[in-house]
């Protein structure tokens, strides 16, 4: 599935590069959706959808209505990118296709560096999707930042610069600090902007350095973060059908390697064997599992 607006090891991200990319993805999703639902679909009776990672975007400054429209751009640029074109009308979002028009205009362009679909294109994307498969990790706060207009890139065309506030809890990745809240806003936001049943296919909190097995941080992370999602649940109606903690045992984390270790098992790769050992979190993810929830304190799960 989609994890990354670019590949994996590529920091740049330029002005063309990243769309086209994007936009291929997005018509060979559709393409897979269709084969599956024409061929495989009546005899397997199978569920079958895009992931799409998305952190959640806060203003900034709340009393500023720039900072409001800055977190919505993000949102629009991140996963709307995708949602867009696949969960509403097959097409990019209108702020997405409005900026990057603009500002490739205004860098004596003839064209939209964002590609476009044809008609027939965006009806074969067009609801392409069962579900919204959701990976979040954290939220930002987010600004308006105009760059140079001779610049063309993604964060260029975004026109958005993000930041964390010092007391959030930080992790062993520089990208992720520990914001539930935000977790059960994104739910709300994506249920009502796309109306398709979730399943959050990643989720969960890196460390790094010497190993502790003692993991009671990543505890508390997805305690938080599964409460958030039990409240977006219960209270605000959001459809959610499933989530899946990220990962089970420490593994290669893309251009982190292995220094990055999301895994609830502790993988040893200085011993050849490769051993894993369970982290204090698998207990309370097992526990979590067999009783659909967090047991009662009053009256404890057998």
């Amino acid at each position: 599935y989609h994890r990354s607006p670019c590949p994996a090891g590529i920091s740049l991200r330029p002005g063309r590069a990243p769309y086209i990319v994007a936009h291929n993805l997005i018509k060979a999703h559709a393409e897979a959706w269709h084969i599956y639902n024409d061929k495989y679909r009546a005899e397997q009776q199978g569920l079958i959808s895009i992931t799409i990672n998305s952190d959640w975007a806060e203003p900034r400054n709340p009393h500023k209505q720039e900072d409001h429209d800055a977190a919505r751009r993000y949102l629009q640029f991140l996963a709307g990118w995708f949602a867009h074109p696949i969960f509403k009308n097959g097409d990019y979002s209108e702020v997405m296709k409005t900026r990057i028009r603009e500002r490739s205009l205004a860098q004596g362009l003839s064209k939209s560096r964002l590609p476009e679909f044809t008609e027939s294109e965006k009806q074969r994307i067009k609801g392409t999707h069962d579900f919204f498969g959701l990976n979040h990790y954290t939220t930002v706060l987010v600004y308006n930042l105009n760059y140079p207009a001779a610049v063309a890139s993604y964060d260029s065309d975004r026109g958005v610069a993000s930041m964390s506030d010092r007391s959030w809890l930080g992790s062993g990745s520089f990208w992720l600090q520990v914001t539930p809240s935000g977790f059960g806003k994104l739910l709300k936001w994506i249920w009502d902007e796309y109306k398709a049943p979730i399943y959050v296919t990643e989720n969960g909190i890196s460390e790094r350095g010497d190993v502790d097995l003692n993991d009671t941080w990543r505890i508390d992370y997805h305690k938080s973060y599964l409460n958030e999602a039990l409240k977006a649940y219960m209270i605000q109606d959001v459809d959610l059908r499933g989530y899946a903690a990220w990962t089970l045992m420490d593994n290669l984390e893309w251009a982190a390697g292995f220094a990055e270790r999301f895994g609830l098992y502790y993988v040893n790769r200085t011993d050849p064997s490769l051993p894993r050992q369970p982290k204090a979190s698998t207990k309370f993810y097992a526990q979590l599992v067999r009783c659909n929830g967090f047991p009662e304190p009053g009256s404890p799960h057998p």
